[in-house]
């Protein structure tokens, strides 16, 4: 299992190698993360506290993803340092900061079965299509689930077929 000193190891040898300084960035291992792998947050627009990169605690175990997804995130943070005020997210500009720091150039991580087998475990809510038998899991009740919970089930469709006779599932809270 990987560390929080292995992560700022690493940083210090990308900051070497690039000339930048990542030290003031505070990093955090998220444990309910695990649709978003990783995440940089730079700082609020008037200066209110440091930037943060945040690892989702799923990438902790798994050390190729360990090594690709906390260079993703250092590659943002390095873009920011490096263009001040600019938003980049996974642009050019993004993607050539990969390539310097040795993680693969894209925005979301491959699919993978394990990750989505603990997805389906920590899910509350499930979407599910009543024409393909699709399925979506969500964490929380943002959006989709809340406009589902109220009745209108018919405002969205399906991501593979089309359809919109969904159906929303709700586990029960662990007594």
């Amino acid at each position: 299992m990987h560390t929080l000193e292995e992560i700022r190891e690493e940083y210090d040898r990308l900051d070497r190698l690039l000339g930048l300084d990542t030290s003031g960035i505070r990093l955090g291992i998220s444990t309910r993360g695990v649709r978003r792998l990783g995440c940089f947050m730079p700082p609020a627009p008037r200066g209110n506290g440091p930037a943060k990169i945040t690892i989702s605690a799923v990438v902790l175990e798994d050390d190729g993803l360990f090594w690709d997804t906390i260079r993703h995130e250092y590659a943002h943070a390095a873009v920011w340092l490096t263009h001040p005020g600019e938003r980049h997210g996974h642009d050019g500009v993004w993607k050539a900061m990969c390539r310097r720091v040795g993680c693969m150039p894209r925005g979301t991580a491959p699919p993978d079965p394990a990750l989505e087998s603990l997805r389906r475990q920590k899910a509350r809510y499930l979407v599910r299509c009543g024409k393909c038998g699709a399925e979506t899991y969500y964490l929380k009740a943002g959006k989709v689930v809340k406009t589902m919970e109220s009745g209108y089930r018919r405002r969205f469709c399906c991501g593979r077929c089309g359809g919109n006779d969904l159906k929303l599932y709700v586990r029960e809270e662990d007594a």
